[in-house]
């Protein structure tokens, strides 16, 4: 016999948790002196506060600053908006931001009371973002070189405020933080000029949005004045996500950062708090943006062209149902190739790996701890495969611990056709292509921005234009977690298969918190069952403990070509995993000895009751007295030990504990 004494062995265990505590953060809210549009500020405030944030609202000048409307309340505001109504901005409101609007605040106040000045911010390093609420004063603030003072202020005070926020500006888009300029006050990102450059419009140096997109306050001079600062219109656009010029020497980190609003209706301005919420909570930091993630694609080899029928399901996993040549469907090698790409201006590393389910001989497909163990190497999976064949049940839970250990895990198309993925279906993604009434169309579509902002499918995407709600949402409306906008939706056009019989399942839950599905993309064909489950995010943690993982699904991806740059499909699939497997921190389920003396073999000794294996840390507690655990004749594998003092582990002639990961 061999004895093996632990006096005390100290495993240290890391939990890192996906979302930081918006309570404590602030947004800094800026206000014209004068003439400042009351509903664009009363309701960005209250969205932002009804968020989690401290909403710091500053101006040019000290106590109170004044306000209006033109043709009545907010509630005239809100029915004046085309195609919707007061009642349904309050619907919105409610569901975007979890609590009814306050009616209390519809009325409007001649003034409303400012913190101080802008000029006294000294930095925008207590912020998470930069806001300017519109009105016609906050024309004033343009760095334009013409400044006249206003509400009593003189044109001195009006300049010093504009070139302080333009300084405050960069310095947010430097260090990774989102602007927003709402409707009059959208002129101004357009006017804000990068330092240190020559040229621009008066001189002045290159505008921040030179070359990028923006929309404005609806009429002829934010037309002429994009054009002459070389920016696009989006003139439709309800909202629109800009990106700085290369000027700005930001190493990326105010990339699609820029927001601009059209309008002064309250339906478009809770539109605009949610996506500047978006790309505040979802948005990796300048650190992580530096970061490779490891993927490991998980599939069933290449499609064969010789074999690319529906029948073979053991060595074909990609079945070609239209046909052969540019027909031919995607398979793993387009990811591959996806992430390998240094065509895409995004930032991102990727160490890809990948493994054939039908020839892998890396893990035991029927041992589920095995599986973890070997994933745990991972950031992030992305799982293709597309029969159920080769795809254990052990695998199937293996992906579930995977992600509920702090690993991400990303599938589009097949990979949720559920021929026999009920585990992954019903304990993961909640959504599914049944195998029974399964069937498809392959046309030309367009996928909505039903979550304008969130990174996964808003970061370095560029949508074909704007348009209305489809008709055939009519019968199958948003979910009311959705970013919904009063019109007009952020979209771009794919050629792509759907399946048309997709849908949640019944234990799916909304919203954007833990264990909720967030949708992202919406389509626009029928039948209307299947409109919103075309992309969404999740954060996944169903052992509510510290380790967050991170689920996406898209359901494109028929298509080669959309694999492809500069797809923004292909965007988005570079996004879903970098966001996934983003700053994750794999941790192992902990088994804790439960009994006095006994037989470390026996599973009613542990808690949870099961034996230890590569994918646990084993826990011995400190004990009063001393104890003794008899290990069994053969090998036991842990991934880490931590035991207290009076412990006393009996290895038997031939037994082995081997710990993968010693301290």
């Amino acid at each position: 016999m061999m004895f093996l004494r632990l006096l005390k062995i100290s495993c240290l265990l890391l939990f890192v948790s996906n979302k930081t505590n918006a309570q404590q953060d602030s947004v800094l809210l800026f206000v014209s002196y004068a003439e400042t549009y009351y509903t664009e500020y009363i309701v960005m405030y209250e969205a932002l506060t009804a968020s989690g944030y401290f909403v710091d609202v500053r101006s040019s000048g000290n106590g109170n600053a004044t306000t209006y409307t033109i043709g009545g309340d907010l509630i005239a505001q809100a029915n004046g908006s085309a195609g919707s109504s007061y009642a349904q901005f309050q619907t919105q409101f409610n569901n975007m931001f979890s609590i009814p609007w306050n009616a209390a605040l519809n009325a409007v106040p001649a003034t409303i009371p400012v913190n101080g000045t802008i000029q006294n911010v000294t930095s925008i390093q207590n912020y998470k973002a930069l806001v300017i609420a519109g009105g016609t004063g906050v024309n004033a603030y343009r760095v334009d070189g013409s400044y006249v003072g206003h509400g009593g202020l003189s044109n001195l005070e009006v300049q010093q405020a504009a070139e302080k926020l333009n300084t405050l500006a960069i310095e947010a888009l430097m260090s990774g933080k989102p602007v927003l300029g709402q409707c009059h006050g959208a002129s101004l990102p357009a006017f804000w000029r990068i330092p240190s450059t020559m040229g621009g419009l008066g001189g002045l140096g290159i505008s921040l949005l030179e070359g990028s997109i923006a929309t404005g306050y609806p009429e002829p001079e934010t037309a002429d004045n994009l054009s002459d600062l070389n920016i696009t219109l989006r003139a439709n656009d309800k909202v629109v996500i800009g990106t700085p010029h290369t000027a700005l020497v930001d190493a990326g980190a105010g990339d699609w950062k820029i927001l601009t609003s059209r309008d002064w209706y309250p339906q478009t301005i809770a539109h605009a708090a949610k996506t500047l919420t978006n790309i505040i909570e979802s948005y990796p930091d300048a650190a992580q943006f530096a970061q490779a993630v490891k993927v490991l694609i998980i599939h069933g080899g290449a499609v064969d062209v010789n074999n690319c029928g529906p029948g073979n399901q053991t060595t074909n996993d990609v079945p070609c149902n239209y046909g052969g040549g540019v027909n031919l469907p995607a398979d793993f090698t387009d990811l591959v190739a996806l992430y390998q790409s240094n065509q895409f201006d995004d930032g991102f590393s990727f160490e890809v790996d990948d493994v054939n389910l039908f020839t892998q001989s890396v893990f035991n497909a029927n041992d589920s701890c095995a599986i973890f163990t070997y994933l745990s190497a991972y950031d992030v999976v992305f799982f293709y495969k597309h029969w159920s064949s080769s795809v254990t049940n052990a695998l199937q839970n293996a992906l579930v611990n995977f992600a509920d250990n702090g690993g991400g895990v990303v599938s589009i198309h097949h990979g949720l056709y559920n021929q026999d993925k009920n585990i992954l279906v019903n304990n993961l993604f909640q959504a599914h292509s049944p195998a029974v009434g399964w069937g498809a169309n392959r046309t030309t579509y367009n996928i909505f921005q039903t979550n304008y902002g969130h990174f996964v499918s808003s970061y370095n995407i560029v949508n074909n234009s704007v348009l209305t709600a489809p008709a055939v949402w009519n019968t199958n409306p948003l979910p009311t977690v959705a970013n919904a906008s009063s019109s007009y939706y952020q979209r771009f056009s794919i050629f792509d298969e759907i399946y048309t019989n997709m849908q949640f399942t019944n234990t799916a839950v909304f919203g954007d918190g833990q264990n909720q599905i967030n949708p992202i993309f919406s389509n626009d064909l029928s039948p209307a069952g299947q409109c919103h489950v075309h992309g969404y995010v999740k954060l996944f943690n169903p052992t509510a403990d510290n380790s967050v993982g991170r689920i996406v699904y898209g359901q494109a991806g028929e298509t080669i070509a959309n694999y492809q740059y500069p797809h923004p499909y292909a965007q988005f699939l570079r996004n879903a995993v970098f966001w996934a497997g983003n700053n994750a921190n794999i941790t192992f389920d902990a088994l804790t000895w439960t009994a006095g003396n006994g037989n470390w073999n026996l599973a009613n000794n542990w808690s949870p009751q099961r034996l230890p294996g590569t994918c646990h840390d084993v826990v011995i507690p400190d004990q009063n007295t001393a104890i003794q655990i008899d290990l069994p004749t053969n090998m036991i594998e842990i991934h880490s030990l931590k035991a207290g003092s009076n412990v006393l582990l009996q290895i038997p002639t031939g037994g082995t504990l081997n710990i993968t990961r010693p301290e």
